[in-house]
């Protein structure tokens, strides 16, 4: 089966959306996951006026929109509708939303990186009252999607209520997986530590919609362990055993590189760095392609 890669934007904070897109296309990729934020690269508002026309001229260049991604919350309704009709207005099949995050979400004190958690405060709370109420609005997400027929991606995501199988599996395992599915982000998962890959991966196969691709390692260092993220070929995810994993549970949707290493500043050392990126992702699930075992049976 083909490999479907796309670029998301999001690791390319530093350039204007025409400068990500020639990024994008000079390293190999034909599918971008786009950022859609009032920082970069393209406002909710900018795309409810000029979304069809940015579109077309993404197509005309050769490069496909797959995905809108966003750092919106769940429960933000007014933004959540307006999100929608961009997607169908587009003709985007999926978008991003976000869940809150996991009380201090601590881990992002043992962090070398400063990332930004995407997710929203949950306050005032307790864990299980939080998740019935999540459960309630992911229903109402869900007709919403079903009217607009677009689907909504949550990713599993360190810092997050989120962040393994079994939470995802909690939230997601009765909603229609064609209107509520699954970011699958394993080096997120890696950074709370993981449940087993095989188990899980059967778990929440049904709503596994997407795949984001990177990696990072835990170290060890004078101020005790710590983590950060790592070139996709020596960090801590096994690629190979991975995609052999979501081939065996038929997974046959798109990945996309989410290296949050990409070099800024300059499109070359952008472009170099991307290019590597996608041969090596390709190599590996080519020779995955080669030998993986048939599908697990149900």
């Amino acid at each position: 089966m083909p490999l479907n890669l796309n670029l998301c934007t999001a690791v390319l904070p530093k350039f204007s959306l025409e400068d990500a897109v020639e990024i994008a296309l000079k390293s190999g990729f034909r599918g971008i996951e786009l950022r859609v934020s009032d920082d970069y690269h393209k406002s909710l508002e900018e795309l409810s006026n000029t979304g069809t026309f940015l579109k077309r001229q993404l197509e005309r260049a050769g490069l496909l929109v797959p995905v809108l991604n966003t750092y919106i919350p769940i429960e933000d309704n007014k933004s959540v509708e307006q999100l929608l009709e961009c997607c169908k207005k587009m003709g985007v099949p999926k978008a991003r939303l976000v869940l809150p995050k996991s009380c201090s979400a601590s881990v992002a004190k043992s962090a070398n990186v400063k990332e930004i958690i995407p997710s929203f405060e949950a306050t005032n709370h307790e864990p299980i009252e939080l998740m019935e109420i999540l459960k309630k609005t992911l229903r109402q997400l869900e007709r919403k999607a079903y009217k607009a027929g677009v689907k909504l991606l949550l990713e599993l995501h360190w810092g997050t209520v989120m962040s393994s199988f079994s939470s995802a599996y909690l939230l997601t395992h009765d909603l229609d997986p064609s209107c509520i599915a699954i970011t699958f982000d394993p080096a997120n998962m890696m950074v709370e530590g993981k449940e087993d890959w095989e188990f899980g991966l059967k778990l929440i196969r049904s709503h596994i919609d997407n795949v984001h691709v990177k990696n990072m390692s835990w170290v060890s260092g004078d101020q005790g362990w710590s983590w950060e993220w790592a070139p996709i070929t020596v960090g801590m995810v096994n690629w190979l055993d991975l995609i052999c994993l979501l081939k065996r549970n038929q997974y046959s949707g798109d990945y996309a590189i989410e290296d949050f290493q990409v070099p800024n500043y300059s499109k070359q050392a952008a472009i170099t760095y991307l290019s590597w990126v996608h041969n090596e992702f390709s190599e590996i699930y080519e020779h995955m392609n080669a030998i993986a075992s048939p599908a697990i049976a149900s």
